[in-house]
């Protein structure tokens, strides 16, 4: 019974993922909404952005099944415990040193298989749409440096979780959520810090109108920030951004250089007064909340339903927290988030209309909004018609038509005008 729903949740998985690689090609094919979207931008536009999504495409679609089918080796023709019997002839029968060892080894195996992937699509295609800077040495040595950072930070996440398991035997259902949020308030905390530095240079903007009126309006909002840094994105590409880091009294707003050089001080202006919403809103706080309800309701799915995959041969599980078992939870997450996309999507999208919303009231410079939304779907060669099941299933943000008519709508109204802060 358990490995026939397994079955029908894995097919339903594969015609879910074929269904929105179609729908990703075909993209929305209304006039209408091309009309609205032709106000604003050209048909050269719409193509770019189009082609920039369909380029590499066959990469995009075999990557996911590609890595499913690395999971069900690993799981189903024993490989998983295999390995661990393995690392454990050679590291004895301790629980933190294997349970480390086999996490980086079944990373490198994931890893490996997913490298022609990204090479394909994170390097070949990108210097080919023309947005890379890198060249392929300095892709690889990101490429090795972000894998082994990325090990360590779920490495260490995976083996506490494994230890209050193993600890916590009868409460671990109310410590796993604890445990995990205050590992990510860690890691948020050491981002700026640690992390960040070992992929960019970073500096305070210099002095001048953008950041004399990035502070004036900190200021008028009363935002505690540690600094206002630039840093260097375009030592590996062309892509534009601008995002808030850290936490309680270490938060920092980061600028791409690439968005510095690229766009008006009224657009950067707006780009901050974006980040400030999210501040303003506390969506950091509600999102480490929501995170925080997700796992709680994940771990009492697991205190339920574990007995029952325990009992199912195929799947060859062993305790709870027996480090051999995280192929399979890889291969069930894999499966998980496609499924409550939806969820994360539409609270991620509701997040951004606020955002956008805060940043045009605190600035009133609503012809910019539209300026700077126009500026980076161009730059970044985005969709500009996708498929409306995409965005409803996928899409952390609203499509850039809708963000451009959201400030078109607020100027007209009145609504900045009357909102804005004297």
């Amino acid at each position: 019974m358990v490995i026939r729903l397994f079955g029908v949740v894995f097919l339903a998985w594969v015609a879910l993922r074929a269904l929105f690689l179609y729908l990703a090609w075909q993209g929305d094919t209304s006039e209408f909404q091309r009309e609205k979207v032709l106000r604003f931008f050209t048909e050269t536009d719409i193509k770019r952005g189009k082609a920039y999504l369909r380029e590499g495409f066959s990469g995009k679609v075999a990557k996911p099944f590609f890595q499913a089918v690395i999971l069900l080796l690993l799981v189903f023709a024993g490989l998983s415990p295999r390995l661990h019997n393995s690392i454990q002839s050679w590291f004895g029968n301790g629980f933190w040193l294997p349970s480390i060892v086999f996490l980086f080894a079944f990373f490198f195996i994931m890893q490996l298989a997913s490298l022609p992937f990204d090479y394909y699509l994170g390097y070949f295609c990108e210097k080919k749409m023309g947005f890379s800077n890198m060249t392929q040495g300095e892709w690889v040595l990101r490429y090795l440096k972000s894998s082994l950072v990325s090990w360590t930070i779920q490495a260490v996440g995976i083996v506490l979780v494994l230890w209050v398991f193993r600890t916590f035997e009868r409460c671990w259902v109310i410590l796993i959520p604890l445990v995990t949020s205050l590992f990510g308030i860690a890691v948020t905390l050491l981002m700026p810090h640690v992390i960040t530095p070992l992929f960019y240079k970073q500096k305070p903007i210099e002095e001048g109108l953008l950041k004399n009126r990035i502070m004036e309006l900190a200021k008028k909002v009363e935002i505690p920030i540690e600094g206002i840094f630039e840093i260097d994105e375009s030592r590996y590409s062309k892509h534009t951004n601008a995002y808030f880091t850290g936490l309680f009294s270490q938060k920092r707003i980061v600028l791409y250089d690439t968005l510095i050089k690229n766009h008006t001080v009224d657009e950067a202006l707006l780009i901050f007064a974006h980040e400030v919403g999210h501040w303003k809103h506390n969506h950091v706080f509600k999102g480490l909340i929501l995170g925080f309800l997700g796992t709680a309701a994940a771990c009492f799915i697991l205190w339920f339903g574990f007995p029952f995959l325990l009992s199912e041969p195929s799947f060859r599980l062993k305790e709870l927290w027996n480090v051999s078992n995280v192929p399979f939870f890889s291969l069930i997450s894999l499966m998980g988030f496609l499924f409550f996309s939806p969820v994360e999507a539409h609270i991620s999208q509701y997040f951004e209309r606020q955002a956008d919303h805060t940043s045009l009231t605190l600035t009133g410079l609503g012809r910019s909004f539209v300026d700077a939304e126009i500026r980076l779907a161009r730059d970044n060669h985005s969709d500009l018609l996708p498929h409306p099941w995409r965005v409803f299933w996928f899409f952390s943000h609203p499509p850039a038509i809708d963000r451009i008519e959201m400030g078109i709508k607020m100027d007209q109204t009145g609504i900045i005008q009357q909102e804005k802060p004297k």
